[in-house]
């Protein structure tokens, strides 16, 4: 979050004193160590942040707190370039949150004006390290579907079905919502979600959709940021962040229907283990889908019906080495021979050619859109397993 002093007297908006007990009666729930002898509030202000979770609330109080004790500091937009600060992920890695306040000083009072979305870090960045976490509502731009196997042009529309543009939100006002996975920039989250979403909630419908979005600090630190969230322990500041997300469609009867995809899926696991922890009301009213999964899917669905939600259904690609290897549903001989023989698909391979990318429709589907693309070679290969499956296999 960065700050904007406003040079000009109190506007017209109530200002109100608060203390920790008055706090809650606005829907806020401060910290202990809140300035209440240094702070006040406007109407505005307080109703922005009754409409954070807690961890946004926990955020944007850091940084009142900052303001209450250095109120003249300059406006401090700057990225955080510290290597520690960008691998021990429990620490947020920036050095200000994405919120922008603005207050005034008076009567040795500073005055919380309002608090809303900073423009200058909400949204894509020509340097996709500099994305936030941050929840954005989706909007369907076209019809257009990933549901057979489609030629490069077809393909390309369907990247043109949602807004690339997507609206920034404080909260789950859709009823569904999804997780991307690593190294997927703001654009490309935005429509791939959104295409997953179509074939994980078939016959829904959706017109919009709530982006959970986990941005990428390229391969490698995503990479870390995968291993650090499977370990126990302290989770990243996305799993906290999205347990609080949880938690709030929780708190406000919200029936929504997620969709994690690949690191998604490992975000999703540490969110809900957190989630158990901290704050551990059933989650009845949410659902989980998840594709090319890169968490073990049995310990997912484990720690799901721990919290009380359901995980309805699961896509992975027998030739997709994420949920094979990475997520360790699949450690046979067989399963490494395939994960290996597409590795170069995963890693350097298009948007349709990717056993990971689209969503999976099945290795029939999958052999056809290889062809479609022109590797032939390649859906040689599948056809040759699939002879070797009976019939009635699910992954066909």
């Amino acid at each position: 979050m960065s700050w904007s002093k406003l040079n000009k007297t109190i506007n017209a908006h109530s200002v109100i004193p608060l203390d920790a007990l008055s706090c809650r009666d606005f829907g806020v729930n401060l910290p202990v160590n809140f300035p209440f002898n240094k702070a006040k509030f406007t109407c505005q202000a307080l109703a922005m942040l009754s409409q954070l979770n807690d961890y946004d609330l926990k955020m944007v109080c850091a940084d009142i707190i900052q303001i209450c004790a250095n109120p003249n500091a300059q406006n401090s937009i700057k990225h955080s370039r510290n290597p520690l600060r960008r691998l021990w992920r429990t620490k947020y890695p920036f050095r200000n949150y994405h919120f922008l306040i603005e207050y005034s000083l008076k009567n040795n009072f500073i005055n919380l004006e309002d608090i809303l979305f900073d423009r200058q870090l909400q949204g894509a960045k020509s340097n996709f390290a500099a994305e936030r976490t941050m929840l954005y509502e989706v909007e369907r731009r076209s019809n257009h579907t990933y549901n057979k196997a489609m030629k490069r042009k077809e393909i390309e529309q369907i990247q043109g079905a949602w807004d690339p543009v997507p609206t920034p939100t404080t909260q789950v006002n859709t009823q569904h919502a999804a997780v991307n996975g690593m190294q997927n920039e703001l654009t490309k989250a935005a429509w791939l979600m959104g295409t997953h979403l179509d074939r994980a909630y078939e016959g829904d419908g959706i017109k919009a959709y709530t982006l959970f979005h986990n941005p990428t600090d390229y391969a490698k630190l995503d990479l870390i940021e995968c291993a650090f969230d499977k370990r126990s322990g302290t989770k990243s500041h996305n799993a906290q962040h999205l347990a609080a997300v949880l938690a709030q469609n929780s708190q406000q009867g919200k029936q929504v229907k997620w969709l994690a995809h690949s690191q998604g899926a490992i975000i999703f696991c540490a969110a809900l283990e957190h989630y158990r922890i901290y704050y551990g009301k059933p989650l009845t009213g949410q659902q989980l889908a998840v594709h090319g999964s890169g968490s073990n899917i049995e310990r997912l669905k484990r720690i799901a019906h721990s919290t009380g939600l359901k995980v309805i259904a699961v896509r992975n690609n027998p030739y997709d080495l994420v949920p094979n290897l990475a997520g360790r549903n699949d450690l046979s001989s067989s399963s490494l021979v395939r994960s290996m023989k597409f590795k170069g698909l995963v890693t350097d391979g298009s948007v349709g050619e990717s056993p990971h990318t689209l969503p999976f429709l099945g290795l029939v589907t999958y052999a056809a859109q290889l062809e479609m693309l022109g590797n032939n070679e390649k859906a040689d290969v599948v056809r040759k397993f699939i002879k070797t499956l009976p019939p009635t296999d699910a992954r066909l």
